[in-house]
């Protein structure tokens, strides 16, 4: 059965690439971006040791916003050769009303433009498949394994440990990758079709306060990508070694099935979340019906599920289904199992969430949905 991935809200997953401010220029609504290279290679000979320009290349240099310059102030200033300003690579939707020159952070992207790679979808199955598997061993199961976790022989584990390996006679925990399927596990990078891509400035929510975030790269809302085959494949030669429990998940109907079971309890606790935690600045009415306009495409044959940056919080698998069996022991151990452990006690583990966009028009990050291609 062929799919596509269609985004749903703004998706971003970190290439590890930040843009400085003088490798690219606003025009318009527009973002051009340029090959820092191409930059280098325009700056005026007088100007190579001007002390603005090499602030702003310096990787060590104050945050102060006076030196963080965008390339046309450069090139207005006589300092680097208006020829390069028709040598951008990229031109991208500005939905931020000032950028005053802070660092980008780009989204995956290949010579086809932006992607979804293999390795995110794969730990997405991971996450979803590990929460099934929690929820059908049972709430005591999931205490021994915290109990075992908080001893002197689990540390260094992690749940996904607990269960993916054995422990020994002596109490130890031995680590067999044969025995983890999902490191054998392959799905390949999905290209996007349109290549349509803005940039965001994130908000942190932090119940009573916002804080600012990063300047963003994402996938646009309604993009989608090329038709993929949803394959996962394993080694058959290896198949005798697998956790038992874990390798019967890897079938196409169960997959799916996991995938929408653990949206719908992500979907149904940023609801719950957002109808709690009210702030007069934020709209969080819009967030809500957008979640439950979410929540209704969300089905076993078309999957709605959450990739990349703001996709939430270490504890969504553990600790969602602890609180979703047991919430009285999810408040008093959560802190002993999530990471970073730090919170207010005033509020349920974690507070934050991230948005983008303004706080009267607010967008949650990275949902997307399945779609079966149909003949």
């Amino acid at each position: 059965m062929a799919y596509i991935l269609k985004v749903l809200s703004p998706v971003h997953i970190h290439s590890g690439e930040v843009l400085k401010a003088m490798t690219y220029m606003v025009k318009d609504d527009k973002v051009l971006i340029f090959n820092e290279i191409d930059v280098i290679k325009s700056v005026k000979e007088s100007e190579l040791l001007n002390d603005e320009l090499l602030r702003s290349f310096a990787t060590t240099v104050s945050k102060r916003k006076e030196y963080y310059k965008t390339l046309d102030y450069y090139i207005n200033k006589g300092i680097i050769e208006e020829a390069v300003a028709e040598k951008y690579k990229d031109i991208v939707e500005n939905h931020v009303n000032d950028l005053s020159g802070q660092e980008i952070y780009r989204t995956m992207i290949n010579i086809l433009g932006p992607y979804i790679p293999g390795s995110t979808l794969k730990g997405l199955v991971r996450t979803a498949i590990i929460y099934d598997c929690l929820l059908k061993k049972g709430i005591d199961y999931l205490k021994g394994a915290v109990r075992y976790l908080n001893s002197r022989n689990g540390r260094g584990f992690s749940v996904d440990d607990y269960i993916l390996y054995e422990i020994l006679d002596n109490g130890k925990m031995k680590k067999n990758i044969y025995q983890d399927p999902f490191k054998f596990m392959g799905i390949k990078d999905i290209n996007m079709v349109e290549k349509r891509l803005g940039v965001y400035k994130e908000t942190i929510f932090n119940i009573t306060k916002f804080q600012p975030g990063n300047v963003i790269e994402a996938i646009e809302a309604g993009d989608y990508s090329e038709e993929f085959d949803f394959e996962i494949r394993v080694n058959e030669k290896l198949a005798n070694s697998y956790n038992t429990d874990i390798i019967k998940y890897f079938k196409e109907e169960e997959l799916l099935r996991v995938l929408h079971q653990y949206s719908k309890d992500i979907i149904q606790e940023e609801i719950e979340y957002f109808k709690k935690y009210k702030h007069p600045s934020l709209n969080t009415k819009e967030i809500v019906e957008s979640l439950e306009l979410m929540q209704d495409k969300n089905s076993i044959e078309t999957p709605v599920i959450r990739i990349g940056k703001g996709k939430g919080y270490k504890s969504n698998t553990v600790g969602l289904a602890i609180k979703k069996m047991d919430k009285d022991y999810y408040l008093k151990e959560i802190k002993n199992i999530a990471n970073p452990y730090k919170y207010d006690n005033n509020y349920e583990f974690p507070k934050t969430r991230k948005f983008v966009s303004s706080q009267l028009s607010p967008k949650l990050l990275g949902f997307a949905i399945l779609e079966k291609v149909e003949g």
